[in-house]
């Protein structure tokens, strides 16, 4: 998983650009504001091997075909467990068997890389999937890895045997292209997805050190500066965050995400001028923000306007079909048009798509549909 964030903050894809003019990066950064919270991981800790791996690696060195075994022992045991929200070092996910997509990669990557393996690390130009944590959209993109077979002595290769190491199935990743990404890119991404989780945990510090370090491996990824641009707004901080937004804008993977905060911030401070030229450039992509349909959806719902809301939420549900809550706004608002149909087959794709912690209360509710009661 890649992370972005809207207050907005974004992980994952950035394309290589010429900085902004007129703005020296290192007059971005506000070292003086934030104290020392805890080490930040250093690129060699992210990959490092626990004994365990270790063990693992030795026996694969003896393999007369590594890669396969190195693929069977990732897959072994119902493979690693998908969790979108964790972003861990290749340590922790060999032992705890769960991780999102970049766990996966770094851990794929440390074992690859003590075998002689090549590794090719890719960005995955997949649809966004959106989440929200209190007042930040956290955008999370997508990586995977390209396996190849050890190289070995007086063997020639057409092509590089290789395998693409990912939790999406093939059929599915067929659809979409890649794009390559360097160590330090991948690690610069990594440092963000921390400081993502760290920003929604409260821990500025912590997220401040992670952003500097993701800049400086990868000093022209765009969204780990409109991550640090949202850090700083949020910690009172606006004109630095204003400049940092403003840079981002000129960087051309970060360009809709600072616009959004660059829009909020004008707004708050009502500079309505600014803010009318911002926002012209923002509407005609905030469309692609399937929270925006939602909110106004919402608000179309409290308003009693349930046709309008209606309308509203199969926007969202159009953009974003894996969101919960999206599928409840329109079965409310079905239920209100009288559609018992349509508000019970959404009642029962959010009970599907919801966490385990959220279930019951959809259970609940479509047990009270069937018999009638709102």
């Amino acid at each position: 998983m890649l992370v972005r964030i809207l207050l907005i903050t974004s992980w994952l894809c950035s394309c290589a650009a010429a900085p902004p003019t007129g703005v020296a990066p290192s007059d971005l950064f506000a070292d003086e504001a934030f104290q020392h919270a805890q080490p930040v991981p250093t690129p060699d800790s992210i990959f490092a091997l626990s004994p365990e791996m270790e063990q693992v690696v030795e026996h694969l060195r003896h393999s007369p075909d590594p890669k396969s075994d190195l693929l069977a022992l990732i897959r072994e045991d119902e493979g690693i467990r998908y969790d979108n929200r964790l972003t861990q070092n290749a340590a922790t996910t060999f032992a705890q068997r769960q991780g999102n997509c970049m766990s996966l990669v770094v851990m794929t990557a440390a074992l690859a890389d003590e075998l002689a393996m090549p590794v090719r690390f890719q960005l995955v130009k997949s649809p966004p999937v959106w989440d929200r944590q209190g007042a930040l959209y956290l955008i999370n993109g997508h990586v995977n890895l390209r396996l190849a077979a050890p190289y070995r002595a007086n063997q020639m290769r057409i092509t590089d045997g290789g395998v693409t190491v990912d939790f999406l199935p093939g059929n599915q990743l067929r659809g979409y292209q890649t794009e390559p990404l360097s160590r330090n890119e991948l690690v610069a991404r990594y440092y963000n997805n921390l400081a993502a989780e760290a920003m929604v945990d409260g821990e500025a510090d912590y997220a401040y050190q992670l952003l500097k370090a993701a800049l400086l491996q990868a000093p022209d990824y765009g969204h780990a500066w409109n991550t640090l641009g949202v850090l700083y707004r949020q910690n009172g901080m606006s004109e630095r965050a204003e400049a940092v937004y403003r840079y981002a804008v000129e960087l051309p993977d970060s360009e809709l995400d600072a616009l959004h905060n660059l829009a909020i911030l004008l707004a708050a401070q009502d500079r309505l001028i600014e803010w009318q030229e911002v926002h012209g450039r923002l509407e005609l992509k905030r469309i692609r923000n399937p929270y925006y349909h939602f909110d106004m959806g919402e608000l179309a719902y409290q308003a009693g306007e349930y046709d309008k809301a209606v309308r509203f939420y199969r926007k969202a549900v159009d953009l974003a079909d894996y969101r919960h809550e999206f599928h409840f706004g329109l079965s409310r608002a079905y239920y209100q048009q009288g559609n018992l149909v349509l508000s019970a087959r959404h009642l029962n794709r959010a009970e599907d798509l919801a966490p385990a912690d959220e279930r019951q209360r959809y259970q609940l509710k479509l047990l009270a549909l069937q018999g009638g009661r709102p």
